[in-house]
């Protein structure tokens, strides 16, 4: 089953990663692109749309035409179910304060960093890379980097100590996936 669902996702990632090389973005274009890659994973051109609105939050036309047009991006600062997220894991962790939280699409500076979220030890501010990512994917971030707020309010955090794999990453990654299961139950919409 698993691996069923990997093999159907890789096709939605290839549509999403073949959509912007398309010269046009009218029905029968989009569709011919989806009808070869549908056929390539041996699923419907049905499933494939089904499975990309699953994991892109939109139907294909509408996700490109949404990365064309920036002001189709989601406000993350301003739509209440993250609102909500940040209190309740801020009220989890019992931070002394909620940091300033920059929602970023700058794929450049995340490529370049190779992350997803940031947090400075000393800083009060998070940075937070939404673009292309499914919701439970960025509020998963969030929690992980609320994590390393307290962390560095408790004095956990030295110079050096947060490299792939380390304690405090891996501290970061158990308390993110466990907030997540626990926030997801009450509100199943994440996980679109």
């Amino acid at each position: 089953m698993i691996t069923i669902q990997f093999l159907h996702e890789s096709a939605a990632k290839e549509l999403a990663k073949k959509l912007p090389s398309l010269e046009k973005y009218d029905y029968d274009t989009i569709d011919k692109l989806m009808r070869g890659i549908a056929k390539k994973h041996h699923i419907t051109g049905k499933a494939l749309h089904d499975i990309f609105v699953r994991t892109y939050r939109k139907s294909p036309d509408a996700w490109i035409k949404g990365k064309l047009d920036e002001s189709d991006q989601t406000d993350y600062n301003n739509d209440p179910l993250m609102t909500k997220f940040i209190k309740w894991t801020a009220s989890k962790l019992n931070l002394d304060s909620i940091p300033e939280i920059e929602f970023s699409y700058d794929t450049e500076k995340a490529q370049q960093g190779h992350h997803t979220g940031v947090h400075v030890p000393g800083e009060d501010k998070v940075w937070v890379y939404v673009a292309n990512r499914n919701l439970v994917d960025i509020l998963r971030t969030v929690a992980h980097e609320l994590t390393h707020v307290h962390q560095g309010e408790l004095g956990m955090i030295k110079p050096g100590d947060s490299y792939p794999g380390s304690p405090i990453e891996a501290q970061a990654d158990m308390i993110a996936g466990k907030y997540i299961k626990i926030f997801g139950k009450s509100h199943p919409e994440i996980f679109q």
